[in-house]
């Protein structure tokens, strides 16, 4: 090899110029040193205030959802309506001592609106039912709840301090609502000195965090004399962010940081500002869940911070030096060695668009000259591979070609034969004997996950009345299609030994049917084949309806009731043999409906929860006096809507009916 081999003209051009480089680098260092305070101190105030924001929202939320919890108990309710009632005083008074052992101040309120009575416990003051005092729309230190009251929200966050127990706390006050009737009001209250020493104290020099409201009207400071106490009128100007300017074009930018902040939930907005004669940051992010605005303020003249981000700019310029230097760099190596790689190049692009008739030219005893020796003896044999290759895959594609073919006729004939199963057990769904004796008094909603599924209903007419039902098998897809025909086998063999009049014998009766046709090899490997069912005989005479279910609760509804009847605990075909009775329930006037897990089980939503009981129940509430053909439509709409782009989890049956006295026969 040469003397001066590529490895060593290589490092002798870079020491070069990293020579330079560090020269120049060391000439734009004290710009970004003097940059790198106010930058640390902007990026500080983004990661402080949220870190605020996150630890301030924590023990409201819990607080919140508490005092929401106990507002909506239907023995507050209760109590507040009828408060000299002795059995709902001991019920007030247990529930309510469990909600203050679980405020984290062990203290919380409640106010009867009719008797304006004030009670107050807390950990001096056990609770009791000797209210602490009456409220006086004529006395200025009730005003507070006179406002509230007015304010059509369902809950008030503020500061206030209260005259008559002598306490100063960060008040959660929620509304008392029952059927759109005003109660009276509930919370609990934070402990400001605790709130502030957690929240507000700050060991860095020079930075303030506090939290205003909508008004700009301080609610939490370190400084107890800057809170607005009592805010909620947004009039106390003395006491919000806007006082502690000193001129307009600050106070002008504040209005509009806020803006922005509400506009962008969760996004910190930081702004420079004159305050104290000095220019300063306040970082805003906005607080949606009280309308409160998080604030971290930092005096630039105290605060001493330093962000690694900073690193980022610095490399970035160096980086931006270096591409200069290199460039400079790339001017020197042309000669010595761009040119010899820039052929090789060349006659690897020739390779690789499939013409392997190339030769480089040895050029010197460097390394650049023993790559092109070793670039002739691959190209040599890249020709010889690749015409074995290319006899290889031609083979390779006939055979790959042969297996496709064989795999698309498979998959038509698994097809074919799902959609004829498809026809089979429709035709076991009774939609014709349903619609001849029944007409308008049902509907059916019959949706299965695939083609076919392990949901079916059945209808069974005799001299003394029908039977209605639905099925709801174990698994979906083919499995449960094969269960459904076991299950339509059982179900015909019951009814034809026990009859149509006794619900509760007859699942009995369609469960031992059932065990008995499966052996005992599928229970043994724990193989799911039981079955979720629910039937109703409908008698010709009468003016009721006799219900029994395994699993599946007929829920009814006379337009302004809901009744949800219960059934067996256990489904048919369980490891455990049920036990299933009869229920009789009126039948004018009133819609029944029974439907599988499928429908309540739905995942949807924003939180993407199941579909779920008592939503189901307020869309039969809701349309229980409808056509049943509209209410069919109703909630399958309800049901799609809710769904949105989540895919359908199961098999859907729901079946809806009614009858009169008149209608059965």
């Amino acid at each position: 090899m040469a003397r001066w081999g590529l490895r060593g003209k290589s490092l002798f051009a870079l020491a070069s110029t990293s020579v330079f480089a560090l020269l120049m680098v060391a000439m734009i260092g004290w710009y970004f040193v003097q940059k790198g305070q106010e930058y640390s101190a902007e990026n500080y105030a983004n990661s402080f205030t949220e870190l605020n924001y996150q630890r301030m929202l924590t023990p409201i939320s819990r607080e919140l959802a508490l005092a929401q919890q106990f507002a909506h108990s239907p023995i507050v309710k209760a109590w507040i309506r009828k408060p000299d009632d002795p059995m709902l005083k001991r019920q007030w008074l247990q529930e309510t001592q469990s909600y203050l052992n679980a405020f984290q101040s062990h203290n919380m309120f409640l106010i009867n609106d009719a008797t304006k009575q004030y009670f107050f416990a807390d950990p001096k003051s056990p609770l009791s039912m000797t209210p602490k005092y009456t409220l006086d729309v004529s006395k200025p230190a009730d005003n507070w709840y006179f406002l509230a009251r007015q304010q059509h929200v369902p809950f008030i966050i503020n500061v206030n301090y209260d005259s008559v127990l002598k306490v100063i706390k960060v008040w959660i006050d929620v509304h008392i609502v029952d059927h759109g009737q005003f109660l009276g009001m509930t919370g609990t209250g934070l402990s400001l000195d605790h709130f502030i020493k957690q929240f507000a104290d700050n060991a860095v020099p020079g930075v303030t965090p506090f939290v205003i409201n909508a008004n700009g009207s301080i609610e939490i400071h370190h400084d107890e004399s800057l809170i607005a106490y009592s805010s909620m009128n947004g009039k106390d100007k003395k006491h919000s962010i806007y006082a502690l300017l000193d001129s307009d074009e600050s106070k002008a930018k504040v209005k509009e940081a806020l803006k922005e902040a509400r506009h962008n939930k969760g996004k910190v907005v930081t702004i420079k500002v004159e305050q104290g004669g000095r220019k300063q940051l306040m970082a805003f992010v906005y607080f949606p869940l009280l309308d409160w605005y998080v604030v971290t303020n930092i005096d630039l003249n105290k605060v001493s911070l330093f962000h690694s981000n900073l690193i980022l700019p610095t490399l970035g310029v160096f980086v931006l030096l270096l591409i200069l230097l290199l460039s400079f760099f790339g001017l020197v190596i042309e000669r010595l060695l761009i040119t010899p790689i820039r052929e090789l190049q060349q006659s690897a692009k020739s390779i690789a668009s499939g013409s392997y008739d190339v030769s480089l030219v040895s050029r010197g005893n460097d390394e650049i000259g023993d790559l092109s020796k070793t670039f002739n003896t691959m190209a040599q044999q890249v020709r010889n591979h690749t015409q074995e290759l290319e006899e290889q895959v031609q083979k390779r594609t006939a055979e790959l070609e042969e297996a496709h073919q064989k795999v698309v006729d498979a998959h038509r004939k698994i097809g074919a034969s799902i959609d004829y199963a498809s026809l089979i057990q429709k035709s076991i769904l009774p939609d014709r004997q349903m619609c001849q004796f029944l007409g308008d008094q049902h509907s059916v909603i019959w949706r299965p996950r695939d083609v076919v599924g392990g949901d079916f209903y059945v209808f069974h007419k005799t001299d003394e009345g029908c039977l209605l039902g639905i099925v709801d098998c174990a698994g979906h897809g083919v499995p449960g299609a094969l269960m459904t025909m076991l299950m339509r086998a059982a179900i015909d063999y019951a009814i034809g030994h026990v009859g149509i009049q006794n619900p509760a014998a007859l699942l009995s009766s369609i469960d031992t049917t059932l065990r008995s046709m499966l052996n005992e090899e599928l229970s043994a490997n724990k193989v799911a084949t039981n079955a979720d069912v629910g039937l109703v005989y409908v008698p010709n005479q009468g003016d009721f309806i006799r219900f029994s279910g395994a699993k599946i609760t007929l829920y009814g509804s006379n337009g302004d009731d809901i009744i949800k009847q219960k059934s067996g605990r256990r489904a048919l075909g369980d490891r455990r043999v049920g036990e299933y009775n009869n229920t009789e329930l009126p039948m004018s006037g009133w819609t029944y409906y029974m439907t599988t897990d499928g429908f309540l089980d739905q995942a949807g939503g924003e939180k993407n929860f199941g579909f779920g009981n008592q939503r189901f129940e307020g869309l039969i509430k809701d349309n229980a006096a409808l056509p049943l053909k509209d209410q069919a439509d109703f909630f399958e709409a309800a049901l799609d809507e809710y769904m949105g782009d989540q895919p359908q989890r199961d098999d859907i049956t729901l079946l809806s009916f009614r009858f009169d006295s008149k209608n059965a026969q």
